[in-house]
């Protein structure tokens, strides 16, 4: 049986789903800004939005990612599934990384297509 520095793959899985629920975040109260003048009900709608993120990166992203990596790990002809899966999360964070790096740099507005910002 392999060992593993983690005693779940979750451990990876979950901050990188989080990360990605904090981006989505970032946009909508970006966008939700710009359309909703009312400072009452744009934290109202940023608090429902916000919520709705989790409950579906909870219920559905999370334990999707993991069943696609187990099932990586296990379907690989040449025994890349291991390697496979390191490069995933390498490229998976790599991408997280870019978009608040783009954030930081340009704003949310620089992650948006210019016909959207």
């Amino acid at each position: 049986m392999e060992s593993s520095p983690f005693r779940s793959r979750t451990a990876l899985i979950v901050p990188l789903v989080l990360l990605v629920v904090a981006l989505f975040e970032d946009i909508v109260t970006y966008k939700v800004r710009q359309h909703v003048a009312d400072a009452k009900t744009r934290a109202a709608i940023i608090l429902v939005l916000t919520g709705v993120g989790f409950v579906i990166a909870a219920s559905w992203i999370g334990p999707w990612i993991k069943q696609l990596l187990a099932t990586a790990r296990k379907g690989t002809r040449w025994g890349a599934g291991r390697l496979g899966i390191w490069i995933f999360y390498a490229a998976a964070y790599g991408a997280i990384y870019y978009a608040y790096l783009v954030i930081e740099r340009h704003g949310v507005g620089g992650l948006l297509p210019a016909s959207l910002r």
